[in-house]
């Protein structure tokens, strides 16, 4: 395709993340993608923040309709076009969450629309992962430009676990150890362990949605959904990007030595 075609001072070849970044900033039509819950497509506008070591951030609300369609499926395809038309830009890929303070509060700041979303608390990030990204000249759809865009460095995608019938049913074993040995006193520790243990039951869940996780939800010693939020949230920070592929690691993972290793490794 000819740089002469579509604007040569947005597109750099050598640069396809700035590339991505000056168009998401400069479009002024962006617009999401989504499988709905009804399994029917869905579309609606995005509110993206800004882009930090190749993570472009975006924002939604937790109480919307488009944040439980991507907990569903995560994939999303994300559509921009310029002033007139002509030159349509898509990006795809898989959304990954983040209740990063540092994340919402600088798209607070940046971002004047993201304020619209709703109340500070109910706000939620997302980035993407397993980027596709093009550009076409509406004039010429044979004139197609693939960009070339690699993981994002340096950010919290979370626990992966391996899909095996064994992970699953250690998991299972430890949430139901925790309920058969209820915590009378809990202190920092405990409830950091407690979040940590949802981190990965929700995880697990999302591979296997038919696991109970009950037992945690009954046995944590959370007094209210924001505490659970908080300490899930500081857990699922210092577990960071673990991948769980034999039992052992579950076992090093949800002890709280390892948590409070791990915890004073940040300070």
């Amino acid at each position: 395709m000819s740089k002469t075609k579509i604007f040569p001072e947005i597109i750099d070849s050598k640069d396809s993340i700035g590339t991505v970044n000056r168009i998401l900033k400069e479009f002024p039509c962006l617009l999401a993608a989504t499988i709905g819950l009804d399994g029917r497509p869905e579309i609606r506008p995005a509110c993206f923040l800004f882009e930090e070591n190749g993570a472009f951030y975006f924002m939604t609300s937790k109480s919307s309709r488009f944040y439980a369609e991507l907990s569903k499926n995560p994939y999303v395809m994300l559509y921009a076009s310029d002033g007139s038309g002509q030159l349509i830009f898509r990006l795809s890929g898989k959304a990954c969450f983040t209740e990063d303070d540092s994340v919402i509060d600088r798209g607070l700041a940046e971002n004047t629309a993201s304020g619209s979303l709703g109340e500070r608390k109910a706000l939620i990030s997302y980035f993407l992962t397993e980027m596709k990204a093009e550009l076409e000249d509406a004039e010429d759809p044979q004139a197609t430009m693939k960009l070339k865009l690699s993981e994002p460095d340096g950010v919290l995608i979370g626990i992966t676990i391996k899909k095996k019938n064994e992970l699953r049913d250690r998991l299972l074993r430890i949430l139901e150890r925790r309920e058969a040995e209820p915590v009378t006193e809990a202190d920092e520790w405990t409830r950091l362990y407690d979040g940590a243990l949802f981190v990965f039951a929700e995880a697990a869940k999302a591979i296997w949605p038919r696991m109970d996780i009950r037992p945690v939800e009954r046995a944590a010693v959370f007094e209210t959904w924001d505490e659970r939020e908080k300490y899930t949230k500081k857990a699922a920070a210092l577990i960071g990007n673990a991948v769980i592929d034999k039992p052992e690691d579950l076992t090093y993972w949800l002890n709280i030595e390892t948590l409070k290793e791990l915890a004073g490794n940040q300070e």
